[in-house]
């Protein structure tokens, strides 16, 4: 198995040179036999022409690469992954000498950093070289763009509100039936790390509107049509603001600052539901609100609410990277011309943290006109984005599981925009020497077994746990895919990390 440094020349036109990585040299075979591509867990499928995307978050704590065994493995038998630069020339990220017992296992783990695999165009491979010998096969590659850079790059103002480099602006900011036939323009001024597949997300209240960005140097123009305005309804203090994702799913962290919109079409409106002490108006405190619920307090004049008639309350949570999660609370109405109160508990508020809560109701009468709606009220929820909370192991209170029991029961908390849809992945991963990792990852979908505010559980058993014997593996789980947002990252899709000894 020869290795040398090389000087490599570029297979893609894109990929960066090698200059620190061993580079493996091959003898040409004349009817190679594939084996099948390596996976990298959380990538994108298909982007801009390649296999794969790699976003930032994957390097938070090393990339993993996967090999599935598809061959009839033996001890003794060398993987070596890496990127070719040529028909016959690998760049070396990891290698990995198969000791005797681990032939069996469907998969061999290994790792790379953001130095190994600069923002590029990549073909990743692997090799097994049988038994240590001169007899090997490669896998076909796995085309794959990295990009790590981030829509609108730094936020340089940590002081405002909003992304410094995200500069919007509105052709009007009241809007009542004189000029809402014309609509509305948004304009987004030219923005650090364009690209040219980067999608443009304007909220209008709970309207979104999706535009591919214009060039690199020119404002992007989204038209919010009188439709459009109709659709997301009434409001003293619309919250509009935007965010850019690429292709892979980096998104501009944070988004615009949000701009304060007057939408008053329906002047016969009641208004809407108002947050109760939990901030300044237009904002939600979480330092004030202190873990507890939030009030919201509805009110109608005696002659429009009547008795036993129901306030349908719609709740909107808006995390900061996209998607929504939609509640409603239904609140009789036991005196008329009274305010009446629902509250939202504090999950689903911490959500929203960095981000915003829109509400609404529908008065539901008895008499004509059956159905009233109210205006929109929105508040900014101030505090630190809410990372996912790490899992845990049931019956293990320190984390030490030392009577090599026949399973465990993990515990995956619940997060507020959980769906049934979503994709998980239950990991323990330790990096045992350079680049060689000892890894297990299960990916399940949510299902319809787990009511809203349930733990999602899983069990790991005595075989998945033994590879980990005598190390301390970090325990986690990450959100692989859902239909909450395109957006990908470390404090959306990923969980913190817990640390077990296993002995």
């Amino acid at each position: 198995m020869p290795t040398k440094k090389t000087q490599p020349a570029a297979a893609l036109e894109e990929a960066p040179s090698a200059t620190e990585n061993d580079t493996l040299t091959l003898e040409k075979k004349d009817n190679p036999k594939r084996l099948d591509r390596l996976n990298v867990p959380g990538m994108v499928d298909h982007v801009d022409g390649e296999d794969a995307g790699i976003a930032a978050w994957l390097f938070e704590s090393g990339l993993t690469l996967e090999v599935q065994r598809n061959w009839i493995a033996s001890p003794g038998d060398i993987i070596t992954v890496g990127y070719l630069i040529g028909e016959t020339n690998v760049v070396i990220l990891g290698t990995k000498i198969l000791e005797p017992g681990e032939e069996t296992r469907n998969s061999y783990f290994f790792a790379a950093q953001q130095k190994d695999l600069p923002d590029g165009r990549y073909a990743l491979v692997y090799l097994v070289h049988y038994k240590g010998g001169a007899d090997y096969d490669m896998s076909y590659p796995l085309l794959t763009l990295v990009k790590t850079d981030l829509p609108a790059g730094d936020d340089n103002n940590q002081v405002e509100p909003g992304h410094s480099e995200l500069k919007v602006s509105l052709s009007e900011k009241v809007i009542v039936p004189g000029n809402a036939t014309k609509g509305v323009v948004v304009t987004l001024q030219p923005y650090p790390n364009h690209h040219p597949k980067d999608t443009v997300i304007l909220h209008w209240g709970n309207v979104i509107i999706s535009q591919t960005a214009a060039g690199p140097l020119q404002p992007t123009v989204i038209d919010v049509t009188y439709q459009h305005l109709v659709d997301a309804g009434d409001s003293p203090n619309m919250a509009v603001w935007l965010e850019v994702i690429d292709l892979v799913g980096n998104i501009s962290t944070p988004g615009s600052a949000t701009i304060r919109v007057s939408v008053d079409l329906d002047a016969n409106a009641p208004d809407g539901p108002v947050f109760s002490d939990a901030g300044p108006v237009g904002y939600i405190d979480l330092e004030l609100v202190d873990e507890k619920p939030v009030e919201l307090q509805m009110h109608t004049r005696d002659t429009v609410g009547l008795k036993d008639e129901i306030y349908d309350v719609m709740i909107r949570i808006y995390p900061p990277k996209g998607g929504v999660k939609v509640i409603h609370k239904f609140v009789p109405i036991t005196r008329p011309g009274r305010v009446h109160s629902t509250f939202i508990d504090y999950v689903d508020v911490r959500a929203a943290a960095e981000g915003h809560i829109e509400v609404s109701f529908v008065l539901r009468k008895s008499v004509p006109p059956f159905e009233v709606y109210s205006k929109k009220n929105t508040a900014e929820v101030r505090g630190y984005i809410a990372r996912l909370e790490a899992p845990s192991v049931e019956g293990y209170p320190n984390d030490h599981i030392a009577d090599d029991p026949a399973h465990v029961i993990v515990s995956i908390p619940y997060y507020a925009w959980r769906q049934a849809t979503d994709q998980i992945a239950v990991i323990l991963r330790y990096v045992r020497s350079l680049n060689d990792v000892i890894l297990h990852i299960e990916t399940k979908e949510v299902g319809l077994s787990w009511p809203a505010g349930a733990p999602v559980k899983r069990l790991i058993y005595r075989e998945q746990l033994q590879q980990f014997k005598g190390y301390r593996p970090e325990f986690y789980y990450v959100i692989l895919a859902t239909g909450f947002t395109r957006a990908r990252a470390v404090n959306l899709n990923e969980s913190l990390r817990r640390v077990l000894t296993i002995s």
